[in-house]
């Protein structure tokens, strides 16, 4: 089979640099395991406020979810950006996470913001994989395992893009303390 990649170009002047980096100082390695019955996003959300982390970054490495809502892209009827996510899609029978890389930061706001890709086995045995919610993951039988790199000064900032026009997470220049 031979797909057919479509070029197109972002709404936007070309920005350069394309990646971003900063230093973070003393950044620290974290296993974390969400019990079943819990949702992910809360869960992560309270680690990050009371632990006092600014961001993290990492992956799911194991687990499973019972009930779960992904998006995935689709290409843009109208406006100005040539691909959007699509309609959500619920997982509502106990799916098999596989992988997911995570990123945690804040929004413009100031308030945790959290961002996930990840891919699982479907109740219907198939393979599925996207943009995955994680306010609305419940962790199913098995626990869900994240391997994490937290920070508490520096980190992601949610902005706005001016290429893409997407809201995206930009490295944070750590404060002076």
């Amino acid at each position: 089979m031979t797909l057919k990649t479509e070029a197109f170009r972002h709404p936007g002047a070309a920005a350069h640099p394309r990646v971003l980096a900063t230093v973070v100082r003393e950044p620290r390695e974290l296993r974390v395991e969400i019990p079943s019955g819990c949702n992910a996003g809360t869960v992560l959300r309270d680690l990050m406020m009371h632990h006092g982390f600014c961001g993290a970054t990492g992956r799911i490495c194991s687990g499973s979810a019972r009930a779960l809502q992904y998006h995935v892209v689709i290409k843009a009827a109208q406006g100005e950006r040539p691909y959007i996510y699509g309609t959500p899609n619920m997982e509502n029978d106990e799916v098999a996470l596989l992988h997911g890389a995570v990123t945690i930061g804040k929004d413009r706001a100031g308030s945790v913001a959290l961002h996930c890709h990840g891919a699982f086995v479907g109740g219907d045995g198939r393979l599925h994989g996207g943009h995955v919610i994680l306010d609305r993951l419940e962790v199913g039988r098995e626990p869900l395992v994240l391997r994490l790199c937290a920070f508490a000064h520096g980190g992601f900032t949610q902005y706005v893009d001016e290429e893409t026009r997407y809201t995206l997470f930009g490295p944070t220049v750590e404060d002076a303390a």
